[in-house]
């Protein structure tokens, strides 16, 4: 009876032996590395969290090695073992949680970032819109601007007398304005002379001529 009771003794360290040895490599393949993330992540020294059950890890292979090393009472060398089983599978579970929480961390931060570049990207089509938009008043504001002034030259070409921008100053954005002209004929013989006002319509896209 005492031979096997030795013998169920030693086969239970065996198998307390390869537990621990499976807990601690679990452990050291959830620490090993970095989990893929973002490329602006510190790719250097380990954070502390790591560094410590890392540090608990090294500490559990010299207590097992220390306690298979050991030419004491084999029941004693179980109970040793049994403990640290019991640390090797909580240190693998907090070695998990780390991962799975470092994990998380790098996917949140790949999600404020990925955020962050469509905002960039919008705001930028935005400002690609205004000034698209703002390009396009430029050229209208020429137009309108040229059409007044080219229907002033001829009619002082045709009456003769001179022309001058005047009011009103139609502003189609900040810094876009167009300007109104004044055109006045001299006097002859008995005529009066003449003014008439070249300007906007009312809807702002033609020329008009008034008479002053």
């Amino acid at each position: 009876m005492k031979v096997e009771r030795q013998t169920d003794v030693v086969s239970e360290i065996d198998r307390l032996r390869d537990e621990i040895t499976r807990a601690a490599a679990a452990t050291e393949a959830a620490l090993a590395g970095w989990p893929e993330g973002s490329e602006d992540d510190d790719r250097g020294a380990p954070p502390a969290e790591q560094a410590e059950l890392y540090r608990q890890l090294g500490a559990l292979r010299e207590r097992a090695a220390a306690a298979e090393r050991a030419n004491g009472d084999p029941g004693a060398v179980r109970a040793e073992l049994a403990t640290l089983l019991f640390f090797a599978r909580t240190l693998a579970a907090d070695a998990r949680g780390w991962r799975s929480s470092l994990e998380g961390r790098i996917d949140e931060l790949e999600r404020q970032r990925a955020a962050a570049r469509r905002e960039r990207e919008r705001m930028a089509a935005e400002r690609e819109r205004l000034v698209a938009e703002r390009e396009t008043l430029a050229r209208r504001r020429d137009g309108l601007q040229l059409s007044i002034v080219q229907t002033a030259a001829r009619m002082v070409q045709r009456d003769g007398g001179e022309w001058r921008r005047t009011l009103p100053v139609f502003t189609l954005d900040e810094g876009l304005t167009v300007c109104s002209v004044a055109v006045s004929c001299p006097r002859r013989g008995l005529r009066f002379p003449k003014q008439w006002l070249v300007t906007l319509n009312r809807t702002r896209d033609d020329v008009t001529i008034r008479r002053e």
